[in-house]
Parts: C-alpha cells; sequence; structure tokens
C-alpha cells in the first residue's frame, strides 16, 4: 500500500516558497506550507510529517531555534535546511543539531531533488528533457503572474491555501521543473567534466613539482659527484707525479751505478774485488743483526715498560697495605693502653701487686691474649711489608739499571746506524782509485762497527 509522503515546507521567502509548493506537488507529495516558524510549528504538533524543508532565516534573523522545536515536537522526522549561503560553520553546526543536509536556497531543483532521493530512495530518477519551448516558459511565467496577483492583498495563511488549490498551474509549473532539471544535469555533467580535467591539472601539477624536486636532487648530486670526480682528478694527478719523480730517481740511481760500474778501473785486481765483496756482505750480515738487536731490545724495553707499571700498581698497593698497618697499629696501641689503664686500677683496687691480674678474671685474660696476638701479627705483617719493601727498592734499581744499559745500546745502534750508511756510500764512489792505500783505508773504515758492536757486547756481558 503506497501513501502519500507529507512535507512540511517553512521558508520566509514567498517566491521560493511558491516555487517549492509548484515542483513538490507536480511530484505527487501533500505539502503543508507557512511562512512563519510558530505556523509550522503548530502544524507539526497536529500532523505528523515524512520531512521538512526549514529556511535557516525564516525568523528574520540567522537561527536554529526553529529547528530545535521541531526536533522536540518530532525528533525523527529527516530536516533539510536551506541556506543564503554554504559556510562551514553553519553546516558543521546543522549537522551536529540533527540536520540531515544543508542546500542552498536558491538551487531549488538540488533541493527538490535532495526531498525526493529522502522520500522515496527506491524511486528511479525520471528521464530529464533536453530542452524547454519559448510557449512552455511563458506559460509558467503567467501562471507564477496570476498567482501573484492573486496573492496581493492577502495574509500568508490565505496565500498559502490558494497555493495548494492551483493543479493547473502546478501541472503548467512542472515543465519549468523539467527544463531546469535538464539545465542542472547538463551543469552537473560540465561540473564532472571540469572536475576531472582540475583533477588532470592538479596531478600534472604535482608531478610537475615532484619532478622539479627530482631534478633540483639531481643538480645536488651532480655537484657533489662533480667535486667528488675533482678531488679523484686532484689526486690522481698528485699520484702521477709522484710516480713520475719515483722513475726519475730510479733511472738516476741506475745512471749513476752503471756510470760507477764504467768508472771503475779494468786493472783492479780480482782479489781486491772479491776482499770488497766480502766486507760488503758482512757488512749486510752486521746491519740485519744491528736490526735483530734492535727489535729485540724494543721488546725488552716494552717488557720493562710493562714491568714499571705493574710495579707502580704493587707500589699503590703497599703504600694502602701500610696505611692500614698504621691505622691497625694506632687502634692496637690505644686497645693496649686502655688494657694498661685498666690493668692498673685493678692492681689498686685489689692491694696485691704480686697476683697475677688475670687469674681471677677470665675476661681480662682472654683481653690480653687477643692483644698479644694482635700485636705479633702487627708485627709480623711490619716485617713482611720492610721485606717487600726492600724487595721492590732493589727491583727499581734492577729496573732504572736495565733501563739505563737499554739507553746506552740503542744509542750506540744509532751510531751504528749513521755509521754504516756512510760505509754504505763511500764504498763506492764515483772517482775511486785503487790502491794499496785505498784498500787499507776500507779494511779499517770496515772495521770499526765490528770493533764498536764487539765493546758493546763485552761491556754488556761484563754488566750482566
Amino acid at each position: 500500500m503506497n501513501l502519500v509522503k507529507k512535507l512540511l515546507i517553512a521558508h520566509g521567502d514567498q517566491k521560493i516558497r511558491r516555487r517549492l509548493v509548484l515542483f513538490l506537488a507536480a511530484a505527487g507529495y501533500d505539502l503543508r506550507a507557512f511562512g512563519t516558524a510558530e505556523a509550522a510549528l503548530e502544524s507539526a504538533r497536529n500532523e505528523w510529517f515524512d520531512l521538512a524543508l526549514v529556511d535557516y532565516e525564516l525568523s528574520g534573523a540567522r537561527d536554529f531555534s526553529p529547528i530545535e522545536a521541531l526536533k522536540k515536537i518530532q525528533p525523527t522526522v529527516p530536516i533539510i535546511l536551506c541556506v543564503q549561503k554554504l559556510e562551514l560553520p553553519v553546516i558543521v553546526k546543522g549537522i551536529r543539531m540533527g540536520v540531515t543536509d544543508v542546500l542552498a536556497r536558491d538551487n531549488l531543483v538540488s533541493v527538490v531533488r535532495r526531498a525526493a532521493a529522502l522520500l522515496n530512495p527506491n524511486r528511479p530518477e525520471p528521464a530529464e528533457r533536453d530542452s524547454v519551448t519559448a510557449d512552455e516558459m511563458a506559460e509558467v511565467e503567467a501562471v507564477l503572474d496570476r498567482i501573484t496577483g492573486r496573492g496581493a492583498g492577502q495574509n500568508p495563511d490565505a496565500c498559502d491555501h490558494a497555493e495548494n488549490d492551483l493543479p493547473s498551474e502546478l501541472l503548467r509549473g512542472a515543465k519549468e521543473r523539467a527544463m531546469l532539471e535538464a539545465k542542472n544535469a547538463r551543469l552537473e555533467i560540465e561540473k564532472a567534466a571540469l572536475e576531472a580535467e582540475l583533477k588532470t591539472l592538479l596531478s600534472q601539477i604535482d608531478d610537475s613539482s615532484h619532478l622539479e624536486a627530482d631534478f633540483a636532487d639531481l643538480g645536488s648530486q651532480r655537484e657533489i659527484a662533480s667535486a667528488a670526480q675533482a678531488a679523484i682528478d686532484e689526486k690522481a694527478r698528485k699520484l702521477a707525479e709522484i710516480r713520475g719523480e719515483i722513475a726519475r730517481e730510479r733511472l738516476a740511481l741506475e745512471e749513476q751505478r752503471i756510470r760507477a760500474a764504467a768508472d771503475q778501473p779494468e786493472g783492479t785486481p780480482a782479489k781486491e774485488r772479491t776482499e770488497l765483496a766480502a766486507w760488503r756482505a758482512r757488512l749486510e750480515q752486521e746491519d740485519d743483526r744491528i736490526r735483530a738487536e734492535a727489535a729485540r731490545l724494543q721488546h725488552e724495553s716494552n717488557q720493562i715498560a710493562q714491568e714499571r707499571r705493574r710495579w707502580h700498581d704493587d707500589l699503590d698497593q703497599l703504600r694502602e697495605q701500610e696505611t692500614n698497618l698504621r691505622d691497625y697499629e694506632t687502634r692496637l696501641r690505644q686497645v693496649q693502653a686502655q688494657l694498661e689503664a685498666d690493668r692498673v686500677l685493678w692492681f689498686s683496687a685489689r692491694n696485691s701487686p704480686s697476683r697475677s691480674p688475670f687469674v681471677d678474671d677470665p675476661l681480662l685474660k682472654e683481653a690480653w691474649q687477643k692483644l698479644q696476638r694482635a700485636s705479633e701479627l702487627l708485627e709480623a705483617e711490619r716485617a713482611n711489608f720492610c721485606d717487600e719493601k726492600l724487595a721492590f727498592a732493589e727491583y727499581e734499581v734492577l729496573v732504572r739499571h736495565r733501563e739505563e744499559k737499554a739507553r746506552e745500546v740503542t744509542l750506540k745502534n744509532d751510531g751504528l746506524n749513521k755509521l754504516q750508511t756512510s760505509l754504505s756510500s763511500s764504498l763506492v764512489p764515483a772517482d775511486v782509485s785503487v790502491g794499496a792505500a785505498t784498500i787499507s783505508a776500507v779494511k779499517s773504515i770496515s772495521r770499526a762497527p765490528f770493533d764498536m758492536a764487539k765493546a758493546v757486547f763485552s761491556g754488556k756481558k761484563t754488566g750482566e
């Protein structure tokens, strides 16, 4: 069973209210239209409505009081709020008040469509007409003029009843509604197209901004890469220069070697050459031995440093033990003095100095024995501490002696290295002249490091 839906229209603008009545009556709804809030609320108290269209400026001011009163009378009725301009604070407050939708009061087609969608959600929308003729427009305007002339000089309630008794004018007004719906549909299509184009433009703008950001990042990365490449090129240039210098030095050394070999006289005896080569081999062996000795001395110096650190740690520990022993000795002396004072008092009280103070008093005897044991322990600890102190003093002297000896050996080693370098540079000079004096000088110079090393090692063994 299909029942006619009842609508309550409360709108302050007479022209807009009349058009809403024409459009909704043509759709087959039962309407109650009022120009004041009091009349609309009185009708709501007497009848139950399926939908209410309420103007935001119904009471002459922007107010939600008619909606609050209507919600108290009929809490479940859906309400469409018509406003002059869509503003976010008004929309938010209307939704909080329980308004179903907020629409612009000038867009009557959207209001009628929203009302039809709320009253009949399952009914399909009627087919839209593409065009409206001029005759239909003229008829609609004539009906509106006739309604306006008839309504002049009457009160709002009488005008509302006259509007409800105009079926023929309502039928003609349907043509205007169809025209407006067709125009609204075209506008909706244009709006959808414009929104799609706007979305495309926004996406393109977003993509362009991303591309600009990526381009800026690539530019910064390119600058960093160019700076790194410049640094690499500079390092490669310096490396090439160093390699060139090394190659030039190598060529110069090779030329000097060739020149020295060429400048050597051909008449040099083979024996002297052999002896010179033997001295050179001995010098190399001595150099290797000196290097090994230097490594060993370095190892020993590291061990001495570690032992010195351990010695310092032990010395700190011994100092701490000495402090503890002194404190213990002080306490023992105090206890001993107290016991001696107690013993004197006890003797004076008993008047018998010949008797032992510990015969009749076991507590004093036990305390005296503890004092004796503590004194013995203190003396033993003191003796042990003295022995350890003497041992550490001897160990410190030994460590210092070994450090001095290692320092002397290091200095001698440095002297040997300098001498060996000078000998190596003077073994084969550019203007060498072979003779008995030269050979004897080389022999005397070559024996110097061996004699010095022998003296060093003989002194070392004697010191050990």
